[in-house]
């Protein structure tokens, strides 16, 4: 009876599990102080990033979670679907954080065994066989691809960087990359907005007719 009743008085800890992470700004650097939140279903946990822009949350319960951060002068992050077992104890990668980017992006963490990272993202209109190319510095072609029915593409295998894209189809104006706008981190897979492709009026896509584009306004 003994026996038992140690087992049943074993503290819920003891199944419990931990999250652990560092918060970085584009170059890498560290992020102090960033108000981190740990959501799951009802359960929701707070804690502040330390002097290092580390944060741990401890005592958690297995489950599915989402991550969310805020810092003053950084877009908000959210990573989704962070699984946890029980007695984990789970040290995701560094967290990159944007500043004003005109890009938008989420990210997904991939699997810990993988030190590179990915870059997907989409055309508007969606259409398949947009020739979607990667430019790398120098803005030299490192890669291409073109998108599927849904007007999605990836690239994968990629060092943590900068990239710029390039778009091209026939009858449409070509998107030609003048910066390194698409972030590329260890670990993650940087999903982007669409890109908006301009059809060209009755096939003419001579560029020096092209009318004027709206001016992007970063965030």
């Amino acid at each position: 009876m003994r026996i038992a009743l140690a087992i049943l008085l074993l503290p819920f800890s003891s199944l419990a599990a931990s999250l652990t992470g560092t918060v970085v700004d584009p170059t890498g650097a560290f992020v102090p102080h960033a108000a981190v939140e740990l959501e799951s279903g009802a359960n929701k946990y707070t804690v502040q990033a330390n002097d290092s822009g580390i944060y741990q949350f401890s005592n958690l319960p297995a489950g599915e979670y989402t991550l969310t951060i805020r810092v003053p002068g950084f877009t908000r992050r959210i990573v989704k679907s962070i699984g946890l077992l029980e007695l984990e104890q789970k040290r995701i990668f560094d967290v990159p954080l944007d500043i004003g980017n005109c890009f938008f992006r989420d990210i997904i963490l991939l699997p810990l065994s993988e030190t590179f990272g990915r870059l997907t993202g989409s055309v508007d209109p969606p259409m398949a066989g947009i020739e979607v190319t990667l430019v790398c510095r120098t803005f030299s072609a490192c890669a291409s691809t073109t998108t599927d029915p849904n007007g999605r593409f990836s690239f994968g295998t990629l060092s943590p960087g900068v990239y710029g894209l390039s778009f091209r189809h026939e009858g449409f104006y070509p998107d030609k990359a003048t910066g390194y706008g698409y972030a590329v981190n260890a670990g993650w897979e940087s999903v982007y907005g669409p890109a908006l492709l301009q059809q060209c009026p009755n096939g003419d896509c001579d560029p020096k007719r092209r009318p004027p584009q709206p001016v992007r306004i970063c965030e």
